[in-house]
């Protein structure tokens, strides 16, 4: 059963990102003129908008997705995977400019990691006693 729920968790932990790109992308074509589109970088001002914003949001709308999706307990999964997502997140950010690919690719996988940890973890401490929700 858990192996279960820690496949479901990787879905939403993949699917929140790619939604955060496919703003991005659909802005890009929506406004290609935009003040976040340049002339040497493209629009990536789009995506560095998604990012800023988007992550939290999703941090957010993963509790929804996860109960929607049969991850059960959904809060405590979600909110385990928080403090594990700032810490991701702040290594995307302390990556040196020439790593922005290698930024770009954890950014991207930090749910698809988060996500299932935290199902692991509250996992473990539902088998400890602990209430888990």
């Amino acid at each position: 059963m858990i192996a279960k729920r820690v496949v479901l968790a990787c879905g939403v932990g993949i699917i929140l990102p790619l939604a955060l790109v496919a703003w991005a992308v659909a802005m890009t074509a929506l406004f290609p003129d935009s003040d976040s589109c340049g002339e040497y970088t493209g629009c990536l001002g789009y995506l560095q908008q998604a990012w800023e914003v988007g992550r939290w949001v999703a941090a957010v709308v993963a509790w929804p997705l996860l109960r929607l999706v049969g991850v059960r307990p959904a809060w405590p999964v979600a909110a385990v995977a928080v403090p594990l997502l700032v810490v991701i997140w702040l290594v995307v950010g302390a990556l040196p400019p020439w790593a922005l690919w290698d930024a770009f690719l954890l950014a991207l996988a930090s749910g698809l990691i988060a996500y299932p940890v935290a199902v692991l973890i509250v996992g473990r401490l539902g088998r400890s006693g602990e209430p888990v929700g």
